[in-house]
């Protein structure tokens, strides 16, 4: 079978990333054909005393301290960068530490026609019980199938740098971040590179890849994650940029209308509603969520309101905190 390599940047996750280290550790794949290499950067608390205590008497998995920077890089591309020159495996698959992986998520990851395929990419959702947390599931959701759909029509979006896996040929194919250096969107940096050399991508869309990630700690952290997904978005001109744009001004396209056109600004709201309720069904459906569907409507208050905000939080001067470290 491939040999594989699971590389996680670690940054203070001590309250994660246990739930990554066991269901690492389940995952339906030959333990000699896996290594796990955790880089540890710099962490503050009680990280690397959790994962030496999980992984004594484990020989597959390896914490490594990242002490150096190179190439000018900075937080997770630095990390991957050092992890993916000791990776051994055929199929780097980098995942986050805040992050649980479904048991077979190996198998149906490279349960692909892998010839010329440099980047395969699977699904993740926030899980946590609050409303907010069912609405941003969702809300990831959609996201995530519009992507599937454009990649049936070999149309590049982006790829999911907390699921995703880098053939070891197609990443050095690149010159690795080393050669495209930082980004603050470091899996888009990386899937742009994979798909410029002329290898193919593939985005799978089913609960068997379907890794679940916990929510932001609070609206701070909430609206710090949407500004740095959306200075990457600006700065790499994905193709999804203009649309989320749009949908994010709906707020104020609708209250304008209200003002001068109730009746347009009605079949507008009616429309978005209409068209956000056939993806997220079918997205919700796909995976296997069904708890997710009655939340399905308050979706549509929550992507209205809350879309706006990010992108209004976007053009709030201030710095991206992340991570302890500002960008």
């Amino acid at each position: 079978m491939t040999k594989i390599s699971i590389l996680v940047a670690a940054r203070n996750e001590e309250d994660n990333i246990l739930d990554l280290l066991k269901s690492i550790e389940n995952l339906n794949y030959p333990k000699d054909k896996i290594e796990i290499l955790i880089g540890n950067d710099a962490s503050e608390d009680k990280t690397v005393f959790i994962v030496e205590s999980f992984i004594a008497t484990k020989k597959q998995f390896q914490l490594i301290e990242i002490t150096e920077t190179i190439s000018g890089l900075k937080g997770k591309t630095n990390v991957l960068a050092q992890l993916t020159q000791k990776a051994t495996g055929d199929y780097f698959f980098i995942t986050d530490a805040d992050i649980k992986l479904p048991s077979d998520w190996i198998t149906s990851m490279l349960d692909t026609e892998l010839q010329n395929t440099g980047i395969i990419t699977g699904v993740t959702i926030v899980q946590g019980e609050s409303l907010f947390a069912k609405c941003q599931a969702i809300e990831w959701l959609v996201a995530l199938k519009i992507i599937h759909f454009c990649s049936k029509f070999k149309l590049p979006i982006t790829s999911m740098g907390n699921n995703m896996a880098i053939k070891k040929e197609a990443y050095w194919a690149t010159g690795g971040y080393e050669k495209i250096g930082f980004s603050i969107v470091e899996d888009y940096a990386i899937f742009k590179a994979v798909v410029d050399k002329k290898y193919n991508f593939k985005q799978h869309f089913n609960e068997s890849v379907l890794a679940k990630t916990k929510p932001p700690h609070d609206f701070k952290h909430y609206f710090h994650q949407r500004k740095r997904w959306m200075t990457g978005a600006f700065e790499s001109k994905t193709s999804l940029l203009f649309p989320a744009v749009i949908q994010a001004l709906l707020l104020p396209i609708i209250i304008i209308l209200l003002i001068f056109s109730p009746i347009n600004a009605l079949i507008l709201w009616l429309f978005f509603m209409v068209f956000n309720s056939f993806i997220a069904l079918r997205a919700v459906l796909k995976v296997k969520q069904y708890d997710l569907i009655k939340y399905i409507l308050p979706f549509h208050f929550y992507a209205l309101i809350f879309l706006f905000l990010q992108i209004a939080f976007y053009f709030v001067p201030t710095k991206i905190i992340w991570k302890g470290r500002s960008f």
